[in-house]
């Protein structure tokens, strides 16, 4: 099994030492190494083959040599009308990218020696210090003040090799006090063998407005192990929402850290396992401050022996008053082989909190089908419009017509041939 020195010795680039969060990845990861899956959040990623993929692991083609033009990146990741960072291979291109030139109070770039991030890197898990150690990064920045009214679209594009390619990508945002913008972020590949291992991190400063959107659309057989950390001053208020709709396995990570009074954090999500897939959505909530509302919305369709799962932590410290936290999670299973699972932990360490959660698995409505089929409506029509109907509170989330047609038009091509 690889550990954490052989990864470092096959998987890191001889040129990425360099005093900071690089140097300080490569420690934590040659010290702990991996997660075994044992560890309480891991209990549903199967880390096993994520692993023994990273045993046949290689450094990725470079972005260079990889065959991508600016078609296939619409094709595979769409177009949302406003500047684009491209990263091919983990490996930021500019000659793909828009960098938004004339929008004021907006900064995107490529990798920075000088970017806050790197001296502020305290690794949580061995795959959070493998991107450090191996991984470059690509930043968005807004000034105090500023209003970013067109979407920024950040696309990961990998393009495996003969064997198993691992990427590293990284993204910074960083919004500037009493700021807005939104930022969508999108994994895609072509076929192919590879292993995404992202992390991005959002840094929300005071009175500011975020839009995040992630969408994980890598092929059937690619692995996507992501964290998104989002950090909150006070009154901040950030949307996100991610969507796991292609993907092998995929673990979707959210740690939010309430670090201002008056913050709030309004979480959302939807995943579509089906054949094999295995999609796992790991979300925290740390309310460190005062008067902070959260909420976390996700949504689970289930089919033929995929495996969906969501666990949902929300922790409410000491000495905080004033907490609103609310979580729900249910879960639409479409055939008998497929499985949901769905976990609730809430840690409340404080008396003045109102905390709620609600957690469901279940089949299609059998009645509502009969219904509708009783009125004319065929049965695979009923079905899909009934699936939709499920999936619509987390479609209703996204503001960019072009990303939520695209989203929804995977649900119903995924549930138009659901199982009977």
């Amino acid at each position: 099994m690889t550990t954490g020195g052989t990864l470092l010795e096959r998987l890191v680039p001889a040129d990425t030492s360099g005093g900071d969060g690089s140097d300080r990845g490569r420690e934590w990861l040659n010290a702990h190494g991996l997660p075994t899956g044992r560890e309480e959040a891991w209990l549903y990623t199967p880390v096993s083959e994520i692993v023994a993929a990273l045993d046949e692991a290689e450094l990725p083609a470079a972005p260079g040599s990889a065959p991508v033009e600016g078609e296939l990146i619409d094709r595979l990741a769409g177009s949302h009308g406003g500047p684009r960072l491209v990263v091919v291979n983990g490996v930021f291109v500019p000659d793909l990218s828009d960098l938004g030139a004339g929008i004021d109070g907006l900064r995107l770039s490529g990798p920075s020696t000088q970017d806050g991030s790197r001296t502020q890197f305290d690794p949580t898990d061995g795959f959070q210090a493998l991107n450090w150690a191996a991984g470059t990064e690509v930043t968005v920045t807004t000034d105090p003040d500023a209003r970013i009214e067109v979407p920024v679209h950040v696309v990961h594009v990998t393009v495996p090799g003969e064997g198993v390619t691992l990427t590293n990508p990284r993204t910074l945002l960083t919004v500037g006090a009493r700021s807005h913008v939104h930022l969508i972020e999108t994994f895609v590949g072509v076929d192919g063998r590879a292993v995404t291992n992202a992390t991005t991190r959002i840094v929300a400063g005071e009175d500011s407005s975020v839009v995040y959107d992630q969408e994980a659309a890598e092929p059937a057989d690619a692995i996507h192990v992501g964290r998104v950390g989002i950090e909150q001053q006070a009154r901040s208020t950030v949307k996100a929402t991610t969507l796991v709709t292609g993907g092998h396995i995929v673990r979707n990570a959210v740690d939010v850290a309430i670090l201002g009074d008056g913050a709030t954090s309004d979480l959302g999500g939807l995943y579509l396992p089906t054949g094999k897939q295995r999609h796992d959505n790991v979300i925290t909530v740390d309310h460190a401050a005062s008067h902070a509302t959260s909420t976390q919305q996700f949504r689970g369709i289930v089919d033929d022996h995929g495996r969906g799962s969501f666990s949902g932590h929300v922790i409410v410290r000491h000495g905080t008053v004033g907490t609103d936290a609310d979580q729900s999670n249910p879960n639409l299973v479409l055939s008998p082989t497929a499985q949901a699972d769905t976990r609730p932990w809430l840690e409340i360490f404080a008396d003045d909190v109102k905390c709620a959660h609600g957690a469901t698995v279940g089949r299609l409505d059998e009645e509502a089908a009969f219904y509708m089929r009783s009125r004319g409506v065929p049965a695979a029509q009923a079905r899909t419009m009934l699936v939709a109907a499920f999936a619509v509170d987390v479609l209703d989330r996204l503001s960019v017509a072009s990303l939520r047609e695209r989203v929804a038009a995977v649900v119903e091509d995924r549930t138009g041939g659901a199982s009977r």
